[in-house]
């Protein structure tokens, strides 16, 4: 061999080989959180654009309702996830609502299976993140047959993936635990990804949303609550790029100007709910 030339070692040819591949897997990840949060945010502004002064209703509504319509797109009847019988769809809210949700669990995934920290973390993390992306993935399936066919389709499946949704709340706790505690040097980012996926799931997102927006059905927040948390846990993501000196140095601030302006942002929601929710004595929101 020519003096001066320099011979890779396999060793690190193969950690050079893994360190991309995460890399690829945890921006394809991330883009389709991303994907995901904009497929959500539309379908729910589709239904609910009307309770943030947004839009005209999107469905003709009588006279005398569409000065409460905000209230009347809270029924079953518009409902962009598995809806009640009759059903009036919105536009493509549906469609969108289970692109979404796939999206969502397959990034999820994909994220998951990027993370570092001790083996057992990494394991556990690839085969509880493999399990809730396959929940999400499973409610969103129905979802988007049900838009294409224009009717309820897969009640089923859809009802036995939401039971399991009773339980993953638990799974993603555990995982915030374990990488907070083994996750290495980007475990309390992927410990805080975690807790913020966990609030994101059907079970926890409704308790919140008709805390923060009470409802007779379901609450206008409910959807956009979703895309909000998993927009940030990407953020989360992204920002494991970054040295660990430059996250201190640049995310300090913003985190803590984040923290006020989501609590002043709650307190807002609930006035805004007074406003346009009002007690219309003799009139059956849901009639």
């Amino acid at each position: 061999m020519a003096a001066g030339t320099k011979t890779v070692q396999p060793g690190a040819a193969a950690r050079t080989a893994t360190l991309v591949l995460v890399g690829l897997l945890r921006v394809t990840g991330v883009l389709l959180l991303g994907v995901s949060v904009v497929w959500g945010w539309r379908a729910s502004w589709a239904r609910f654009g009307v309770c943030f002064g947004g839009a005209e209703p999107a469905v003709d509504l009588p006279e005398p309702r569409r000065a409460s319509a905000c209230v009347y797109m809270q029924g079953d009847l518009y409902d962009q996830y598995m809806p009640e019988v009759p059903w009036v769809p919105i536009a493509d809210a549906a469609r969108l609502e289970g692109l979404s949700l796939m999206a969502l669990g397959v990034g999820l995934a994909l994220v998951a299976a990027s993370l570092a920290g001790r083996w057992f973390v990494w394991l556990l993390s690839l085969v509880g993140g493999l399990g809730i992306g396959a929940v999400w993935v499973a409610i969103g399936i129905p979802v988007w047959r049900t838009a294409l066919a224009g009717e309820r389709v897969g009640y089923e499946e859809y009802m036995a993936a939401v039971l399991l949704t009773w339980g993953t709340p638990w799974v993603t706790t555990g995982l915030a635990v374990l990488a907070w505690r083994w996750g290495g040097r980007d475990g309390r980012l992927v410990a805080a990804f975690w807790a913020t996926m966990t609030l994101a799931q059907p079970l926890p997102e409704a308790f919140i949303t008709l805390f923060l927006w009470p409802s007779h059905d379901t609450s206008p927040l409910h959807g956009i609550f979703r895309c909000v948390l998993v927009g940030l846990a990407a953020l989360m993501v992204l920002v494991s790029f970054l040295p660990p000196a430059w996250r201190s140095r640049f995310l300090a601030g913003p985190l803590r100007r984040a923290g006020s302006g989501i609590a002043r942002a709650a307190v807002k929601v609930q006035q805004w709910d007074v406003r346009v929710s009002p007690r219309r004595d003799g009139d059956d929101p849901v009639a």
